[in-house]
């Protein structure tokens, strides 16, 4: 029996690759999920490390790398499908999975069969089991707005010392197309008064979190805002908050006032469709929002026939 287990596994090392496939034999999903973590995710955030982590908790990550076939992606993704997951969650599952295959083959010359991953891809797309999510047009209307106002009054008359001036911030947001935390990163040395114009550090961007600095174009409202702010001894941030704390005190005034399904980002979304509504161009609009091109921008747009303005 000695025997012929050492001429199997002569055979097996003697063929194309039989030494690689040896030395991770025993190296698990859950493994390279590990690896991938320690050595490309050091400064993922919370949102994208907790859905790659979600990963190990499920019966794929206990599959050998090397033996991973198409049959057992496509059991992951039905038995998420089963058990109420939208399709559009189930594609992020496979978008980490295969960036996690496709790093383990790259970085770590891992004999994994890509082949077989992306035949199981193409089958899942083509039943419905993978989707892209649906791009969002929520958009506030007046009297939302102006409820969410009118709350944002009451409580700075109730404690006018220690609440942020959310009613600038949501104001500013329209006015400026920034993001929530982009906001909160805004200096008084990057501003440029005459110009209209500040940079925004570290702006939003797929493959560059950080040092993406840009130059954005201010309106007359946001320059407004911005000059009626207080400039507090040895604070360089116009806006001296922290984000979390914008979004917190956001969702209590849309629930106060009963108001469903409206983040403070949709603010961008009215933002941008404003800039369009009252007749600047596209290259213009992306010089106010940084939109990297059209068909990032379009996804934030949402015109109102009855908001355009006849030249």
């Amino acid at each position: 029996m000695a025997e012929e287990w050492a001429k199997r596994r002569e055979l097996e090392l003697s063929s194309p690759g039989g030494i690689l496939s040896a030395k991770w034999r025993d190296v698990t999903l859950d493994d390279a999920i590990e690896r991938y973590l320690h050595e490309f995710a050091q400064d993922a955030g919370r949102s994208k490390r907790a859905t790659i982590e979600q990963l190990q908790r499920f019966p794929i990550a206990r599959v050998k790398v090397t033996e991973l076939t198409s049959e057992q992606v496509i059991e992951h993704a039905v038995m998420r499908r089963n058990s109420g997951i939208k399709p559009s969650t189930i594609n992020q599952d496979i978008t980490w999975l295969g960036i996690i295959l496709k790093t383990a083959v790259a970085a770590w010359k891992m004999p994994v069969d890509l082949g077989e991953f992306e035949s199981a891809k193409l089958l899942m797309r083509s039943k419905g089991l993978l989707s892209r999510p649906g791009s969002r047009s929520r958009r506030p209307s007046d009297h939302e707005i102006e409820q969410i106002r009118a709350y944002f009054q009451r409580s700075q008359r109730i404690r006018p010392s220690a609440i942020i001036p959310m009613e600038d911030i949501m104001d500013f947001a329209i006015a400026s197309s920034r993001r929530q935390e982009e906001i909160t990163r805004l200096l008084w040395s990057d501003l440029d008064e005459k110009a209209m114009t500040c940079w925004v550090r570290d702006a939003k961007h797929p493959r560059q979190k950080w040092g993406n600095h840009k130059r954005f174009k201010l309106s007359h409202e946001a320059m407004a805002i911005i000059r009626r702010q207080p400039r507090a001894q040895g604070e360089e941030r116009i806006f001296p908050y922290h984000g979390k704390s914008i979004g917190t005190r956001w969702r209590a005034a849309c629930a106060a006032c009963g108001i469903e399904d409206l983040r403070f980002h949709d603010l961008r979304h009215e933002a941008t469709s404003r800039l369009f509504e009252a007749g600047y161009e596209i290259v213009e609009v992306q010089q106010f929002t940084l939109h990297e091109s059209w068909d990032v921008l379009k996804r934030y747009t949402h015109l109102r026939p009855e908001n355009l303005r006849l030249k």
